[in-house]
């Protein structure tokens, strides 16, 4: 049997916020890219209210499109969008509005085009996932406080113990 502690030891070097979170923040910042996370949590000021009930996006889709100089190879993207029957026509009317939104807000083109799948969409469908998502369990909870107990600073371990909950209800969205 190995009895080794793989515990990390100590150095009493400051470190900063962001290097004591990392484990919780992994799981959060890994489940989608940068682009898809921030056109998800934003996509009810990108399309509109009238959109965000019929409409959900679901994944970036990147296609090869040419190499440059170095010979590295650039990607077009395409954002596929889960709209439903009754909606679709509307939603094509606008989709150059859309695209020019979602572009408008990265500052470059980020997104090429819009793939249109119809798909039976209830009504705030797209609401009820975040809202019931943000459950944690018992063991997650423990996880946290766990990370954490070992500190002194009250205040520090409160903020921290937010920030655990917030994330890990936010990653399952």
């Amino acid at each position: 049997m190995d009895k080794k502690n793989n515990k990390q030891k100590r150095s009493f070097i400051p470190q900063s916020i962001g290097d004591t979170v990392k484990k919780i923040n992994k799981n959060f910042s890994s489940k989608f890219g940068k682009i898809e996370f921030i056109i998800h949590s934003n996509w009810h000021n990108i399309v509109g209210s009238y959109f965000t009930d019929f409409s959900q996006p679901n994944q970036i889709t990147r296609i090869p499109d040419i190499e440059n100089d170095y010979g590295e190879k650039t990607y077009k993207n395409y954002l596929n969008v889960s709209v439903a029957p009754a909606a679709a026509i509307e939603f094509q009317h606008f989709k150059d509005t859309i695209i020019e939104k979602i572009n408008s807000y990265f500052g470059y083109k980020a997104i090429i085009d819009l793939r249109i799948h119809q798909n039976y969409i209830t009504k705030g469908s797209y609401k009820n996932i975040k809202m019931s998502s943000k459950i944690l369990n018992d063991n997650d909870k423990e996880n946290i406080n766990r990370n954490v107990d070992k500190l002194q600073n009250h205040d520090l371990k409160k903020s921290l113990i937010s920030l655990g909950t917030n994330m890990k209800g936010s990653e399952n969205e």
